[in-house]
């Protein structure tokens, strides 16, 4: 009988050290959507702010152009975000065991991979969503500024219609290219980060 209850209590102690794991992990995923929610809101309204004050009297191609440009910045860091989740992190072990440049980042991003979705897909692309909104608003008033009734509202319609056609599109084209190449781009990213932070040699 005693052994029973020995051998009983070594096959719970596997079990319970994985509910604490998994405790653990929910009070940090927790955390974690809290903070994102907070800097999301943050910075939402500060970038919201600073483009209505500096798009109040904007030109009409300054606008265009800088809608193109958030438009591109958006595809690009949700294009980011899914290749981070989607990548490999096999080849990047070997790469980062051969000292290869930007491996150790790489493997840093992909083993944060939920965080750095958050950031890059949630917390930044939802930030450059406001702000290109606040921009096609911007651009229809400047455009629609001597027209009346229908006109005006047809303006308004086919700005913002332009802009969700271009940018999901963008991004229905660039998500193919993050899954299939996703462990090469997430190496590039690593690169590009050892230019500020050295890597740990061990």
């Amino acid at each position: 009988m005693y052994y029973y209850f020995v051998y009983m209590d070594g096959q719970d102690k596997p079990q319970k050290e994985e509910k604490k794991h998994r405790a653990r992990h929910g009070e940090k995923a927790y955390v974690w959507a809290i903070k994102a929610t907070v800097i999301s809101l943050v910075l939402g309204l500060v970038i919201a702010f600073g483009a209505e004050v500096l798009l109040s009297d904007t030109a009409i191609a300054v606008a265009i152009s800088l809608i193109v440009v958030l438009i591109i910045l958006g595809v690009l860091f949700d294009m980011m975000g899914l290749a981070v989740a989607s990548s490999d992190p096999v080849p990047l072990r070997s790469m980062a065991s051969r000292q290869v440049r930007g491996a150790k980042h790489a493997l840093t991003l992909v083993n944060n991979a939920h965080k750095v979705s958050s950031v890059f897909n949630d917390i930044v692309g939802d930030s450059i969503g406001v702000i290109t909104g606040v921009c096609g608003a911007a651009l229809a008033a400047e455009l629609a500024s001597d027209l009346t009734g229908f006109a005006r509202i047809a303006v308004a319609v086919a700005v913002s219609a332009v802009i969700a056609a271009l940018t999901i599109g963008s991004k229905a084209a660039m998500k193919g290219v993050a899954i299939r190449h996703g462990t090469h781009i997430t190496l590039m990213l690593g690169k590009f980060m050892s230019l500020f932070r050295s890597e740990r040699r061990r």
